[in-house]
């Protein structure tokens, strides 16, 4: 494997195992690489150790749930990520500049935006059943705002291997109000019945999904994100599940205008 292939295998693996409390040795594992060649490769692709990365996508997701299950303790939440209640607090403290407890609170909304927020989204929201899909995919760690730019290189150089029964996906990693807007993690995936012609290859777990359908332009998106993960979903009786969130694609436009579903997997 060359160097950057190495790296998007290494993060898959870190992403689907970061619940389990992976390590260092594993991923090197995994990949069967010693630990001081694999942490070589991930230093110079990535910038950073293989212990920081990991350690980000715990502070960052706990993070997200911190924000979106409000009836969760702190204490329950550090647990699915491996930490006891106070080193949970020294480490988030110390990566996010201020204490879970702050960090859950501060934001302050007018009940009356509340309701009017939870009331639209109740009026298009679905839970629904999806099926496992086996998809490829090439992975960007960058800014969201470019994903136009990526979606385009993707449908151009994979053109060829798009057919009417072909369903596109990307799958995103962080809440950009909370990972560093230029680090944000996420995959573009189309469905695939031959693993074997491509590098990356994942199955996209299927279970039970919050479902919200957006149609609309490049620029309305965040604004969306916002209020559903920061006001609707927290006012419901949710819990995130361990499966990553999708937007599955109907349409993208060259004016910015795009059709797909959010999907948030829920327990």
């Amino acid at each position: 494997m060359i160097d950057n292939e190495i790296v998007t295998q290494a993060i898959e693996y870190i992403l689907l195992s970061v619940w389990d409390g992976v390590t260092l040795e594993e991923v090197a594992a995994h990949l069967h690489m010693s630990v001081s060649r694999f942490s070589e490769i991930f230093k110079k692709q990535t910038g950073q150790s293989v212990y920081a990365f990991i350690k980000r996508i715990k502070m960052e997701q706990s993070a997200m749930k911190l924000k979106m299950e409000p009836s969760r303790s702190i204490t329950e939440i550090a647990g699915d990520y491996g930490y006891s209640a106070s080193n949970y607090s020294s480490a988030f403290s110390q990566y996010h500049k201020k204490s879970p407890s702050v960090f859950r609170n501060e934001v302050v909304r007018d009940p009356e935006e509340v309701k009017e927020v939870i009331a639209a989204i109740d009026a298009k929201i679905r839970i629904e059943m999806k099926p496992d899909y086996v998809v490829m995919y090439e992975r960007t760690i960058g800014n969201y705002q470019d994903m136009k730019t990526a979606w385009c290189r993707f449908i151009e150089k994979y053109q060829q291997d798009i057919d009417e029964s072909t369903i596109f996906f990307e799958r995103t990693f962080d809440d950009p109000t909370i990972a560093k807007v230029d680090n944000c993690i996420y995959d573009i995936c189309m469905t695939v019945k031959n693993t074997d012609k491509y590098k990356n290859t994942c199955v996209l777990k299927g279970g039970k999904f919050v479902v919200y359908p957006f149609k609309g332009y490049l620029s309305e998106i965040y604004s969306l994100h916002q209020k559903l993960v920061g006001i609707w979903f927290p006012a419901k009786p949710y819990e995130l599940d361990e499966r990553y969130a999708y937007d599955q694609y109907y349409k993208v436009e060259a004016n910015d205008y795009m059709e797909f579903d959010i999907c948030i997997p829920i327990k």
